[in-house]
């Protein structure tokens, strides 16, 4: 049991590096399930064991490299005593996108919805308990506002730098995205 395990993560990871591979010539469109079987040499319905179709397998491509990047991100900050809004961590992160740019092109082209969900609870820790000490009365419900205005104009300008390629200086970018935090947020790190 233990070997087809080992034998099913294999594979599953496989699919991915061969996935995130192919996105480096191909537009995500172009990129079928019978592409990447020939490529893998894997057959469809191994393919199809793992994931339901190409969006799903990008998906996932997606959250695992998002997990990585928090999970660096989190050694960091650790190592170095930094809090998320901080300009030091703010520009690990953006390093991190830009090492990793092709891929985040194609996510941030290809986004039709932000995550909010999806590291709501670490960002929440992060980001929002220093509002909450310093302003008790604001309830979990405002902050999910606040939280999505903080993400879709993240994401936003993490978008127009990926479809700049990357020029502008991670160092500049991090003044503008403190900048461009909502005020409650600015305030309660910065203020």
């Amino acid at each position: 049991m233990i070997k087809h395990n080992k034998n099913w993560k294999k594979t599953h990871q496989r699919l991915q590096n061969i996935m995130y591979a192919e996105l480096k010539n191909l537009p995500p469109e172009k990129i079928t399930v019978s592409h990447l079987c020939q490529v893998g040499k894997i057959n469809r319905s191994t393919f199809y064991a793992h994931y339901l179709d190409i969006f799903d397998l990008l998906e996932q491509t997606e959250q695992e490299k998002r997990q990585a990047l928090m999970v660096g991100f989190r050694e960091e900050v650790n190592h170095r005593k930094m809090s998320f809004l901080d300009s030091e961590s703010l520009l690990q992160f953006l390093i991190f996108i830009r090492e990793n740019g092709w891929f985040y092109k194609i996510v941030l082209q290809t986004r039709q919805h932000f995550p909010v969900s999806e590291g709501f609870d670490e960002l929440n820790q992060l980001l929002f308990n220093h509002i909450k000490v310093q302003q008790p009365e604001i309830s979990d419900d405002d902050l999910m506002y606040f939280f999505v205005a903080f993400q879709s104009s993240f994401t936003m300008i993490l978008r127009h730098w990926s479809e700049e390629n990357y020029q502008k200086d991670p160092k500049e970018l991090v003044n503008i995205i403190i900048n461009s935090l909502p005020k409650i947020i600015f305030d309660s790190h910065f203020g």
